[in-house]
């Protein structure tokens, strides 16, 4: 689209006409011979990876089936070229986003460009150029790139640059958020950015410019915010994904497709040029972290992008360097309080969770060396997980939701239904003083929910009360688990540690502790979800990311060895 004249295009675009263009631009920006002829149906080939496996030739799924410390080995023994990687997850991110439209910026040329340049570099030298040279990484459409559209799920900033700044901040098209600067100088390869929800609210990934699909099951939702980024991954279309949290946004995604998604405690990894919705909110901020298929990459990247002094020029930054130690130790000469909270007495998960829980519990007790097991009973948390989660949606309703309304007047499109009905306006505008009491409130409900580490050093929690759920339906599901964290400000991490099997039928319940335990117990469809994933949450102190990668490392090895 032209971004000139831009007083004139707002005039006479309409919307609809600009998501049209979008999504053909996309499209045309596959190669010919990657374009699907047809795309079949949900019920003809629900699961993208399954699907996939089924024609990509054996070189490329070996390539994207690799970890990062395989591909970089690979590539030292002259094995494998960038060029190589970058071919095998250009090709798969493709199709995956034919299948699930997960993607809203296309650019492989651009990345096939950057993986000539590093080997030929190799080549030169003898050396790679960094500890992710020619590794492919993906990035949520907040994380700005010089030259490429930043959207955070609106129309307007497709239509000119003008908009784009006034939607997210950016000074320019040339800016470059400092974390992505991190990964390209240690040879990362950025070739897509990856879809979210209308200004990054919500679940679910749905905005005027399409719906996204889980990559496990395209009957279902593929979480939100960061699900463009949950959907690729979960597909085999990225090694490692960028996402954000402001309640549950990498931790939703990455339980609904499986994978293990890190959220950092605030400004510990460096936020600095992220666009956002409210991007000035500092009660309860947003924070960038890792989406992986494995806790190896996870912790791989986690430790060179915290390693690195250039997080330092973020004023926000903690300057706490990334500790290794802790990781390579693990939990060698150390016991570990365990909690274990199967439901929060609020709305109780579905079998399948439950049942993990169990499981993880028991198999946990065994291992008496590592870990002593404390149960922790739902009904005594010191701050129940509802009224944590209720604050930090008066915080995003703080000014009646104007931000929104005013960047969807730019393009002239309209709220999505969901939006309205999971975020419904209050009708006022908050004050200094109605906004210092909810600041207020915060830190006395964290003072207050951390006393339970008097009794554990950490807990594991369900992640969400199902494992997955039908698109477009979250409130029938609706929970605190994921967004309470949040305001906590806690570590946490969601990891995949079992898949739902026959034995997790229902059974009865006449006794609910609210309407919404009601709703999401009567929607648990047990054939559905057979063999989907089950995820679990572990949540740690505050700037304890370490430990909680160790911890996270050590029950997922215990629990592959039953």
């Amino acid at each position: 689209l032209s971004r000139r004249n831009t007083t004139s295009l707002h005039i006479k675009m309409d919307y609809k006409e600009v998501v049209a263009r979008k999504t053909k631009s996309l499209i045309d920006s596959i190669p010919k011979e990657w374009i699907l002829s047809e795309i079949p149906t949900v019920d003809e080939q629900p699961n993208v990876c399954t699907y996939l496996d089924s024609f990509l030739p054996e070189n490329e799924q070996k390539i994207t089936s690799a970890t990062v410390a395989e591909l970089i080995k690979l590539q030292k023994e002259k094995k494998i070229t960038a060029l190589d990687i970058a071919y095998a997850f250009c090709h798969r991110a493709a199709l995956v986003h034919q299948l699930t439209n997960c993607c809203t910026e296309i650019f492989f040329e651009r990345a096939f460009e950057t993986a000539k340049a590093l080997d030929e570099y190799f080549k030169e030298t003898g050396l790679l150029k960094g500890k992710l040279h020619g590794i492919p990484i993906s990035l949520k459409d907040q994380i700005n790139l010089p030259g490429i559209t930043t959207a955070i799920g609106f129309v307007a900033p497709h239509i000119c640059e003008e908009f784009e700044k006034i939607v997210t901040g950016r000074p320019s098209r040339d800016s470059m958020s400092l974390i992505a600067k991190i990964l390209e100088k240690q040879g990362a390869i950025f070739y897509v950015k990856t879809a979210v929800p209308m200004g990054m609210f919500g679940g679910e990934t749905a905005s005027n410019l399409g719906i996204t699909y889980n990559a496990l099951d395209r009957k279902m939702s593929c979480g939100g915010s960061s699900g463009g980024e949950g959907a690729l991954i979960g597909g085999g279309g990225s090694i490692i994904g960028l996402g954000t949290d402001l309640g549950g946004s990498i931790r939703m995604p990455s339980m609904a497709q499986g994978l293990f998604g890190l959220r950092p405690s605030s400004n510990r990894f460096p936020y600095l040029d992220i666009a956002n919705s409210y991007p000035n909110q500092t009660i309860s901020p947003s924070v960038v972290g890792p989406m992986c298929k494995n806790i190896e990459d996870l912790i791989y990247i986690s430790e060179l992008i915290l390693s690195d002094p250039m997080c330092d020029t973020d004023p926000k930054h903690l300057p706490i360097k990334w500790d290794q130690d802790v990781i390579r130790k693990g939990l060698k000469g150390k016991k570990i309080k365990l909690g274990i909270l199967k439901w929060d007495n609020e709305v109780m998960p579905h079998p399948p969770i439950l049942n993990t829980i169990e499981k993880v519990k028991e198999t946990l007790k065994s291992a008496e060396d590592k870990f002593e097991v404390i149960p922790l009973d739902g009904s005594k948390l010191p701050i129940k997980l509802s009224d944590s989660a209720q604050l930090l949606l008066s915080l995003f309703s703080c000014d009646n939701y104007q931000e929104i309304e005013n960047n969807c007047k730019l393009s002239g499109e309209k709220w999505i239904p969901r939006f309205a009905r999971n975020y419904p306006q209050p009708g006022k505008v908050d004050s200094v003083i109605d906004y210092q009491i909810k600041a207020g409130k915060k830190y006395e409900n964290q003072v207050k929910f951390d006393k339970i580490f008097e009794q554990v050093d950490c807990f594991i929690m369900p992640s969400f009360s199902t494992v997955c759920w039908k698109e477009g339906e979250i409130y029938k599901v609706n929970n605190f688990y994921t967004r309470s964290i949040n305001p906590f400000d806690l570590t946490s991490m969601t990891f995949p540690i079992g898949r739902v099997t026959k034995e997790d039928v229902p059974f009865e319940r006449t006794n609910f502790a609210t309407e919404g335990d009601k709703s999401n117990w009567e929607y648990y469809d047990h054939e559905s979800q057979i063999g989907k994933p089950v995820s679990l949450q572990l949540v740690c102190k505050m700037y304890h990311e370490e430990e909680c990668c160790a911890i996270v490392k050590e029950i997922t090895e215990i629990m592959k060895a039953v």
